[in-house]
Formats: structure tokens, sequence, C-alpha cells
């Protein structure tokens, strides 16, 4: 009968590592947000070039990959926290305020106190990290149910709906884009019926209608430039 060593007994009791594949991930993606900022700062080269991957790209991998490679990191060292659905959750809000502030920082209205297109989406990011910190927090210390069974249908609807509307915006108009994607993501839940979604659809159009090119003047085209089928099919291929 073999006795381990002292020294083994000694590494393994005082190891600070309580989830070893949750550190793995966090370091993962540390290194790749690392060398991400490496290349935007131009310290190293663009080896991902020929792939077509723009500086932009980089900086949102940078910071989205830093920021979940410490959410990872943190249930590595602590262990897993007490609600994990709540941790998660509010972890993917503050990424989701992150994005948003990177994506909105070329906008106007984002300093002093002129109201312009950007301090709409700044401050509706800054409530939703704020709000994100608080189900974080509130996840690592307050016991509560763990995460669920992934189903793919929520989420596959609900960014269709997302690229719905960032495609058709420009050649279709407001109206047009807003209505397709609020149906797009109708398809989320299997409890939704046509007619109630058709109405509901209409109602948020008229809203965002209201809203944005009204209330807040925001240039956004309402209708097509044109209804000809020819040039409604070259504007929804023609990329810029």
């Amino acid at each position: 009968m073999s006795e381990a060593s002292p020294g083994a007994n000694v590494v393994r009791s005082s190891a600070p590592i309580k989830n070893l594949s949750s550190f793995q991930i966090g370091c993962a993606l540390l290194g790749v947000a690392a060398v991400s900022l490496l290349i935007v700062l131009g310290w190293l080269p663009n080896f991902l070039s020929f792939l077509k991957i723009t500086p932009a790209f980089l900086r949102y991998s940078a910071e989205l990959g830093g920021f979940y490679g410490l959410v990872f990191l943190l249930v590595g060292v602590i262990g897993s926290p007490a609600s994990p659905r709540d941790y998660y959750g509010g972890a993917a809000l503050i990424a989701l305020a992150i994005f948003a502030v990177e994506a909105s920082h070329d906008l106007p209205g984002r300093r002093g106190f002129a109201f312009g297109p950007g301090t709409a989406p700044f401050m509706f990011a800054v409530a939703l990290g704020a709000l994100g910190i608080g189900v974080a927090v509130t996840g690592l210390t307050v016991r509560g149910p763990g995460i669920d069974r992934f189903y793919f249908r929520g989420p596959f609807f609900i960014s269709l709906s997302v690229v719905v509307f960032a495609w058709m915006v420009r050649p279709l108009g407001l109206v047009i884009a807003s209505f397709l994607s609020i149906m797009a993501s109708a398809g989320a839940t299997p409890e939704s019926r046509l007619v109630e979604t058709v109405i509901w659809g209409a109602v948020l159009t008229a809203f965002c209608c209201l809203l944005f090119p009204v209330a807040l003047n925001l240039p956004l085209q309402l209708w097509p430039n044109s209804w000809e089928p020819a040039a409604l099919f070259k504007a929804l291929f023609d990329f810029r």
C-alpha cells in the first residue's frame, strides 16, 4: 500500500482553483482578448487580415472576450455561484451594455448636455449595465435556481429579428423593417398567435415611427426609395 507524498497533499489543499474548467475557459478568453488588444494597438501584426477581420471587430473581441474571461475566471477561483442563472444572466446584460456603448461611440450626443442620436443608446446601455451588475451580484450571494436546459428556438429567433432589422432598415425603411423584425421575434415562443402578433407588430411599428423620426427627429426613412422589384432586390443585396 503506497502513501501519497506530503508535497502533493500540500499543493492539492492550497490550490485556489475550485472550478478548473471555468478557470481554463476564463484564461483562454483573456488570452484571445489580449491578442486582439495588441493587434488593435499595433503591437502585433494583424495576422487575421486575410479573413477580412476589421479593427472594430478586434476591439469588440478584446472588450467582450476580456469581460467574459473575468466572468469565468471568477467562477474558477471562488466556485460555482449561488444562483448560476442570475449570475450568467447578469453577465449577459453587462456584455450587451458594453457592446451598445462601443457600437454607438461615434454617434453625437454622448457627451455634455446636447441631445443627439447617441444619447438614448448610451442612457439605455448604462441603465442596462447597472441592472446587470445588480443581477450578477445577486447571483453570487443569494441562492437560486440553476441553469435550465438550453432551448435553441428562443435565441435563434431573437437573433434573427435583430439581423432582419439591421439588414432591412436602410433599403426597405423603418416601417417594413420594424414590422418584419417584430414578426421574426414572435417565433421565439410557441405561445404566439398570428393575429395577435400582427396586431402587436402594427402597434409597435407605429410607436417606433412616432418615437424615432418624429419625437427624436432622427434621420430614418419610413419607406423604400423605390417600389420597383428590381430596385428593391438590388438595395437588399447592396451591402455597404
